[in-house]
Formats: structure tokens, sequence, C-alpha cells
């Protein structure tokens, strides 16, 4: 079996020597970072940066163009981007990221079944962007923070809102009427 990847500092073994060291061998120790009470091997430490760094500054562009737009339909790659950066700092550990990514990510696909975003979604999905780069540049200065409370607030609130659904392409108010059909040719 492979040792984990990364594991809490506060560990649940007992004091004293590992199977390794009874056994007379000596123990082979994966270099790891250690961030606040992470212990993250170094390649996955990488990995996880390089991934998360791309995907937040993609989707803070995203976002931010959407939020111009906010009569068109937010696209699933931005969706997407929330719930990879969701996924890969849980694999981590890093909660606080993974939490707000998570929260994002189920704001925006309620969001995408409605008629129209509002301003309050365009700010409130910027400002959440923004709140996840910058948790990435402190976990990369090597330190854990919780994210702001009033980005996580912000998102809860546009659940509140009343907006109409956006109607399915099977809607019949969606299709021109009949007489108005170019014909066929």
């Amino acid at each position: 079996a492979y040792p984990p990847v990364f594991e809490s500092i506060e560990s649940t073994e007992a004091p004293g020597e590992s199977a390794e060291e009874l056994a007379g061998e000596p123990a082979v120790e994966e270099p790891v970072k250690v961030i606040g009470n992470l212990r993250i091997g170094i390649p996955l430490y990488n990995v996880f940066l390089n991934e998360a760094d791309e995907w937040s500054r993609r989707l803070q562009t995203e976002v931010s163009e959407w939020a111009l737009q906010l009569t068109e339909r937010l696209p699933d790659s931005t969706v997407a981007l929330a719930h990879s950066l969701a996924g890969s700092s849980a694999t981590v550990g890093f909660e606080a990221l993974s939490a707000i990514a998570r929260a994002l990510e189920h704001s925006m696909q309620h969001t995408q079944g409605l008629a129209w975003g509002t301003e309050q979604h365009g700010s409130a999905y910027v400002d959440a962007a923004e709140e996840i780069r910058r948790l990435l540049h402190q976990f990369a200065a090597g330190f854990l923070k919780a994210p702001d409370a009033a980005v996580t607030e912000a998102l809860r609130a546009l659940d509140r809102l009343d907006i109409p659904r956006r109607p399915s392409l099977t809607d019949d108010s969606v299709l021109p009427p009949l007489d108005d059909a170019e014909p066929l040719q």
C-alpha cells in the first residue's frame, strides 16, 4: 500500500517507533509541505497549485465576462471550474477553499436555470472568484485562511431573489408562431 499523500499533523498514531523502524529498516519519508495543520506531499502540492491557479484565473475571467451580460445563461465551463476547484482543494485538505468553491458552484448551477442574472449575481460571483484567488495566494505563501464570511453570505442571499425560471427548449413560449416562420426551401 502507498503511504497517504497528505495527512493532518494531528496524527492518531501512538508516539514511538514506526513499523519500519521496529523491523530494522529506516523510515523513508516523502518530502512534504506543511501549511497550518496540513501535511501535503510536495508532488501533490505542486500539481494542486498549478491547476488551481489556472482554474481560478479562468474562473475569475469567465465570471467577470458573464457579469457584463447577465441576460445570457451562465456557461457550463464556469460552473465546471468552480467544481474542479472545490474537488481539488478538498483532496489536499484545504477545506476553506473547497467550501467557498462548492457554494459558488451550487449558486451558479441554480442561476443557470433562471431567466436572467442580476447585478447582485454578477457582484457576488466576481467577489467569490476574487476570494478564491486570495485564498490560493495565501495558501501558496504557506497560510491557511478562512474565506470572508460576507462573500459566502452574498452567495447564500442569491437564493432568496425572486427571479423566474428560464424557459426550457420544449416550452411552447420559446417556439415562434407557425404563421411567422419562414417557409422551408
